[in-house]
């Protein structure tokens, strides 16, 4: 395996291993991470996947990961996918997409509830990335996520769930 594809698959499992975390904390821990607050769970959960002395300037991008994770829960479900199964409207996309770093965490707070609210959870690593933009990737990230919500079909894919049990 490749150096790049190792430590994207290592970045992946650490993501994986927040969800994985936060689904084993109690009510009270798991509501001060969906708050955003940087008390004694969230530096559990940064603990937890090997992140105890965070620089300084990722602090504001792990407590919005993990907040927008705590809020709208995580799946193997495309981040772009998730958005179209969540009826986001393009006008949000566009803004989310267009976001600037200062934007962006108020956005993605907002995107989180929706998801929340639609019941539809979503694979956190392509914000993961898009925030930490490591290797100037978060351009890809943008991308990605709009070829995934624009090319996602949901009739085709709710109809597959009606014929299922033909």
């Amino acid at each position: 395996m490749s150096t790049t594809k190792q430590k994207e698959t290592d970045w992946d499992n650490l993501t994986d291993g927040l969800w994985k975390m936060y689904e084993r904390l109690g009510n009270g821990d798991q509501a001060e991470l969906r708050r955003g607050l940087p008390s004694e769970p969230f530096w559990r959960m940064l603990s937890h996947i090997g992140r105890d002395d965070p620089h300084k300037d990722d602090l504001p991008k792990w407590r919005i990961l993990i907040q927008c994770v705590a809020i709208a829960g995580y799946s193997s479900t495309p981040f772009g996918v998730a958005l179209k199964e969540a009826g986001y409207s393009k006008a949000r996309l566009k803004r989310l997409l267009e976001a600037d770093d200062e934007q962006l965490p108020t956005l993605l707070r907002r995107t989180a509830k929706q998801l929340r609210s639609a019941n539809q959870k979503a694979n956190w690593n392509t914000i993961r990335r898009l925030l930490f933009d490591y290797e100037g990737e978060a351009e890809e990230m943008r991308l990605q996520i709009a070829q995934e919500y624009y090319t996602y079909d949901t009739d085709s894919n709710s109809n597959q769930d009606d014929n299922s049990d033909e």
